[in-house]
């Protein structure tokens, strides 16, 4: 574990660590293409810039004890009937997990995952998603994420 990393939540002044290192996590998982991360680096800065304040997105920052962040995480809530399984209805979808390359393997993505967590009990939100890289994969399972069955439909 690293102790000399805080993870603390982002707000509106944290914008472009978010962004900054939404974009890393676009280009470890291939895409190269400048003028296309662009396009989404200024778009993804609009959204949090809105999203914040309005409570539709929650990010959080590891941040080192000379204020640099060196990850993030995000989490949003979807609305659907309340169901058998899950009585609020409320589905927390966690986002953007990321470390920059010199910090990983230190734990930071476990604590930023077990803050985020933590807080989405907090909300009382009890079924909560995520789309897994293989990197990404063995942590999560360690958490308790599994494989479930959900589909998606293929774009044109």
């Amino acid at each position: 574990m690293v102790s000399n990393i805080t993870i603390r939540q982002a707000t509106l002044a944290d914008v472009p660590d978010l962004v900054r290192l939404r974009r890393l996590m676009f280009e470890w998982m291939g895409f190269d293409d400048a003028a296309q991360l662009e396009k989404a680096d200024a778009a993804a800065a609009a959204y949090f810039t809105q999203a914040i304040p309005a409570g539709e997105f929650y990010g959080w920052l590891a941040v080192t004890l000379a204020g640099k962040a060196v990850g993030s995480g995000g989490a949003l809530f979807d609305h659907h009937p309340p169901g058998p399984t899950n009585p609020s209805g409320k589905i927390g979808y966690i986002m953007n997990l990321s470390v920059v390359p010199g910090r990983r393997r230190q734990g930071i993505a476990r604590r930023l995952m077990q803050t985020m967590l933590a807080w989405m009990a907090e909300q009382n939100v009890h079924h909560i998603t995520l789309h897994a890289t293989e990197m990404g994969r063995p942590l999560y399972e360690e958490l308790g994420f599994v494989d479930n069955n959900e589909m998606k439909l293929k774009s044109a």
